[in-house]
């Protein structure tokens, strides 16, 4: 990476430690999932499903989710059915999953989902840039559809309490037992990918979600989410 913003943001990460805490004392399944003020929330607060992902914008099966099985919730978030939690995790290349989240920090509050799904978007051509040395000048490129400088960008990106923004959602995302992401919490209940009767599926405390169409395999598919989600709703 390349110029003085990312530098920063480097130096940062170097002498607070940018991967997930590994001695992390796990939360209870109840304090997880409960909505907390420092969250990024959007739908109905009264919507009958919380579902909580932790996600990183360097995160590929964050991105795979984003446009596949999000497209199911983004769906019951706008029918009412569902109040969507994001939780941000440094997975993935660090220098690039803070850089993104500071993005999004800086940027207005009205647009950080706006900010998040771009950068998802756009992970791919982020991570071309990082490898030819040309990192600041993508994020420039994508923040200016934000109304962002070139300078807004590089003070962003050396901006101390964005970056400790990150780094705290970080390091509480690792007290909640988060150890890999995407990872879901669907009103109070952890989704966790174990072997079923035909391969993976998730589970709720060691037993399969099941519907009307048997058990729900573990993957990022749009139909999968879909069976979720009427399974919470029904529920």
């Amino acid at each position: 990476m390349t110029r003085r913003g990312l530098t920063a943001l480097a130096a940062a990460l170097l002498f607070s430690g940018g991967a997930m805490a590994q001695n992390a004392t796990s939360l209870t399944e109840a304090q997880a999932g409960q909505v907390r003020d420092t969250d990024h929330v959007k739908g109905d607060a009264d919507a009958p499903i919380t579902f909580i992902e932790y996600g990183s914008v360097a995160c590929g099966h964050c991105a795979d989710f984003q446009q596949a099985g999000f497209t199911a919730v983004r769906d019951a978030i706008e029918a009412g059915d569902v109040r969507f939690v994001f939780r941000e995790v440094i997975t993935g290349q660090p220098n690039i999953a803070v850089a993104g989240f500071a993005l999004a920090y800086c940027a207005p509050d009205e647009q950080y989902f706006e900010v998040i799904d771009t950068l998802f978007a756009n992970m791919g051509s982020i991570f071309a840039a990082m490898q030819e040395g040309t990192a600041q000048t993508r994020y420039e490129e994508i923040a200016a559809g934000f109304g962002f400088s070139p300078e807004d960008v590089s003070a962003c990106f050396s901006n101390e309490e964005a970056i400790a923004s990150v780094q705290t959602a970080n390091r509480i995302a690792a007290e909640d037992g988060v150890r890999s992401t995407p990872y879901f919490i669907i009103n109070g209940d952890r989704l966790i990918a174990e072997q079923g009767e035909a391969g993976y599926v998730y589970t709720v405390n060691g037993a399969p979600l099941t519907d009307s169409e048997g058990e729900i395999p573990a993957n990022l598919a749009t139909d999968t989410f879909r069976r979720i989600i009427a399974l919470y709703k029904g529920g």
